[in-house]
């Protein structure tokens, strides 16, 4: 079993850094659903049964930004 993350797995962190920041300056309900998706790919990769710490995280992540998809702007 490889015990090293793939890139795909990296590249989804990745494009989530992006999308919070980019969240940070724009605030939407539509750019938090995008961002529950992409943690929802990540949570449910292979990879991260590699790293549960990290999925713990994510599923806290994913609490928070389930609620601000349902904020009002």
């Amino acid at each position: 079993m490889n015990t090293i993350p793939s890139q795909e797995f990296y590249q989804l962190e990745n494009w989530l850094q992006v999308l919070t920041k980019t969240y940070a300056d724009y605030p939407s309900n539509a750019l938090a659903k995008v961002i529950l998706y992409y943690l929802s790919r990540i949570i449910h990769h292979d990879d991260a049964l590699l790293m549960p710490e990290k999925q713990c995280d994510y599923i806290s992540m994913q609490k928070f930004w389930h609620w601000q998809s349902r904020n009002k702007f």
